[in-house]
């Protein structure tokens, strides 16, 4: 046995007898870079967090609250459910495969950090770079409540680490979708106008540029009656 093999399982069979029950609850921060604040994201967005480095991987099982810090919300617009992952993503110092989290699900958390939708079986998977993740991958028009706008706090997770001695370096919190009419936007509750005020909004603006249309084709309508009085 190689000695940093070695010294890994001590370690594992250390952590082990320390922590007989294994059942651990975490809140993990992810803070949002004051640049992207309302702003419309329109592609993938990541947040990094180091609320779980130097976490040894040793079969715990885990109970993790994902939240945006400093009251910040994330506010999805979401046409096709289908079209959207959100992903957890650990970096290790493994170097290769750190090995699969165990079977995991998890649920999205609303603005008051209460659950929000049903909770779905997560994705898994681990790569060849030392990270291993889950993702949230099976969303229906039916768990998100039939809703277009969605604001959250964060994400949960109920997932039980790989059982394999490395240690964690970092966490991703990844945003992917893929709908042409799909986004993101962060900001607090003061920040983000009531989902049903935004719909009066947008509607407010389709009037008036409705209205404006109206007023240009009459003038345009005058101006022809005019043009053909002329010839």
């Amino acid at each position: 046995m190689e000695v940093s093999a070695m010294w890994r399982c001590i370690l594992l069979v250390g952590i082990l007898i320390a922590s007989p029950a294994m059942g651990w609850g975490n809140t993990v921060q992810f803070t949002v870079p004051q640049a992207d604040i309302e702003i419309l994201h329109t592609t993938e967005f990541e947040l990094s967090s180091s609320g779980l480095n130097r976490t040894v991987l040793a079969g715990q099982n885990l109970s993790l609250d994902l939240l945006l810090s400093d009251s910040v919300l994330a506010r999805l617009f979401v046409s096709d459910p289908k079209d959207w992952v959100i992903d957890l993503e650990f970096s290790t110092n493994a170097g290769t495969f750190p090995g699969d989290a165990g079977p995991t699900t998890g649920f999205l958390l609303g603005p008051n950090g209460n659950q929000f939708g049903d909770s779905q079986d997560a994705g898994r998977g681990q790569g060849t770079n030392g990270t291993f993740g889950m993702g949230l991958v099976s969303f229906t028009s039916d768990n998100l409540a039939g809703a277009n706008v969605i604001d959250i706090s964060g994400v949960h997770f109920d997932t039980t680490f790989p059982a394999t001695g490395f240690v964690v370096t970092d966490a991703q919190l990844l945003f992917s979708f893929s709908g042409d009419t799909d986004g993101l936007k962060f900001g607090t509750a003061q920040q983000l106008p009531e989902p049903e005020t935004l719909g009066l909004t947008f509607v407010g603006v389709l009037v008036i540029a409705l209205a404006a249309c109206r007023r240009d084709l009459k003038s345009l309508s005058a101006l022809g009656q005019r043009a053909f009085l002329w010839k």
